[in-house]
């Protein structure tokens, strides 16, 4: 009887309970005179996941931290000895509960560069593996804490919007003043004004400019000619 170890596994042998080495790709036999054993191990980067961990904040507020850890086998031997999986997890827990002691506030405005300083606060190798990145996939409120902060955030929007509305204001009563401080100090300006928007553009007609008792009324098609006709 054999064992077959694939191209992205590495195997180790032990022999009547004894380790006896490394194994490559290939084929590998396991029945003789002597009792043979062969584990086999991921090569190259392989993952693990945190789910949900329980974790409290430094002003005593519970919450769930997520996180995915990427890792690379480098000693086979020390990791199957370490049990090197629960080796990790444990690691990256005691760093998450660590990086968490912070305020809320400060884990969620730390949290593009949480990863890389958990990564550093965990000592290398871990049970025989290079510990790669961690990845904080997820920070999870309690729901009383995640509605107030919606609220806070809904409000810090509502006020951005008011002031960039208020802003858009000034700006047009800005260009009003402007506008009217030139026409004081150059009446003309009125008149080239209004040859401007009598004139013709676009190919369309011209404006029609009423004046006497049917200044005020409002024009509806076909009054430019009446009046014509009644003049």
């Amino acid at each position: 009887m054999s064992r077959t170890i694939h191209e992205w596994e590495q195997g180790l042998l032990y022999v009547d309970g004894r380790f006896a080495g490394v194994l490559g790709p290939g084929r590998s036999r396991t029945l003789g005179r002597s009792d043979r054993l062969v584990v086999t191990l991921p090569r190259g980067l392989s993952f693990e996941n945190l789910f949900a961990l329980k974790v409290t904040s430094a002003d005593r507020l519970l919450y769930r931290v997520s996180a995915t850890i990427a890792f690379e086998i480098v000693d086979p031997r020390a990791a199957h000895a370490g049990n090197y999986r629960e080796a990790l997890k444990l690691a990256v827990t005691d760093a998450l509960v660590h990086a968490a002691a912070r305020s809320v506030e400060a884990m969620l405005a730390d949290r593009p560069g949480l990863g890389a300083a958990l990564a550093s606060d965990v000592p290398q190798p871990v049970a025989g593996c290079r510990l790669a990145s961690i990845t904080v996939t997820a920070l999870t409120l309690p729901p009383d804490p995640r509605r107030l902060y919606v609220e806070v955030e809904r409000a810090r929007l509502e006020s951005q919007a008011a002031l960039e509305r208020a802003r858009g204001e000034q700006a047009a009563l800005r260009s009003l003043a402007n506008a009217a401080r030139m026409l004081k100090g150059n009446p003309e300006l009125m008149n080239l004004r209004l040859i401007q928007a009598l004139s013709p553009s676009g190919g369309k007609g011209g404006a029609t400019l009423v004046l006497g008792r049917d200044a005020l009324v409002a024009a509806r098609p076909g009054d430019a000619a009446t009046m014509e006709q009644d003049s």
